[in-house]
This record gives C-alpha cells, sequence and structure tokens, in this order.
C-alpha cells in the first residue's frame, strides 16, 4: 500500500515541456497586450493633441480678427513668453506664436512637449503646414510612440476641421 501513496505522489506535477508551453503562452499574450497598450496611450495623446491644436487655431484666428495686419512666422510653438503683449492698435509685423500667451489669447499649457510639436502656418505651405491651415502638430522626432504614429500630421483648416495626413 505505501508503494501505491509513493506512486501517486510522483504522477502530480507538470512536466518542462507543459511548462514551456505554458510560459511561451504567456509570453505571447504579453507582447500583444503591450503592443496594444502602447497605441492605446499613443492615440489617447494624439486626440489631446488635436484638440490642444484646435485651441491654438481659434486663439490665432481671434488675433487675425483684432489685428488683421499682424503675421506669425512659421516657427514651433513653445513656452518661451516674454512678459508683455506686442499687440496694439494698427500693430503690424511679424510675431513668434509664444506671444499668444502673454496677450491672453491662449493658456500657458506645456506647448514645448516631448510628443508634439506645434506650429502657427500663417498661410504657408512649408513643412509640416498644409496650403491653407492655419496650424498644424505633428509627433516629435524624439516621441517614444509605435512606428506608425512617427509620421501623423494634423493641420487646422477652419470651420471646415482638420485634415489628418500621413507625411
Amino acid at each position: 500500500m505505501a508503494s501505491r501513496g509513493l506512486r501517486v505522489f510522483k504522477d502530480k506535477g507538470f512536466t518542462l515541456v507543459e511548462l514551456l508551453v505554458a510560459a511561451t503562452i504567456i509570453g505571447i499574450l504579453a507582447v500583444f497586450a503591450t503592443n496594444s497598450y502602447r497605441n492605446g496611450v499613443a492615440e489617447t495623446r494624439w486626440a489631446q493633441a488635436k484638440a490642444n491644436l484646435e485651441q491654438l487655431a481659434a486663439a490665432v484666428q481671434r488675433v487675425k480678427l483684432d489685428y488683421p495686419a499682424v503675421k506669425f512666422s512659421n516657427t514651433e510653438m513653445s513656452n518661451t513668453t516674454s512678459d508683455t503683449c506686442s499687440f496694439y492698435p494698427g500693430v503690424r509685423g511679424t510675431f513668434s506664436p509664444a506671444v499668444l500667451i502673454p496677450c491672453g489669447y491662449l493658456e500657458g499649457s506645456d506647448w514645448n512637449s516631448e510628443y508634439f510639436q506645434y506650429y502657427v502656418c500663417d498661410n504657408r505651405t512649408s513643412s509640416p503646414c498644409k496650403s491653407g491651415a492655419i496650424a498644424c502638430v505633428g509627433f516629435s522626432s524624439n516621441a517614444k510612440v509605435p512606428s506608425r504614429y512617427k509620421n501623423y500630421t494634423y493641420c487646422y483648416s477652419g470651420g471646415s476641421g482638420g485634415e489628418e495626413t500621413l507625411s
């Protein structure tokens, strides 16, 4: 009887092959879950960037209504601003988009993001701006996002909304 109990005890457990198969399946599931999570995070960040871009474009449109002679340089939007507003009645000239913040047209959120680059186009067509675009956004070159998002560009053209392209 004692030997029978010992044999039952020996038959319990998993073989090395069964353990390797289970570990491989768990590893494959982990890869798919991680990839899906990274894509979801990138999609969420992209949606937030598009919303921020529409705020930037609306601010540019308000300035154009108030000061029609003002032009914006086709430079990246950044957090560097002066403490004073450069706009006054009859103002002319070319300004950095960062002047929108001290003039009260735009909130001073993080425009110099590690993930995105925002541009005020002012009817220019140099990269990344498209024809007729007010402002554009794209992932910055050093953003840690899945490679399929690296070339996304979103340009806002006003009332018709935005145009999302792969450049």
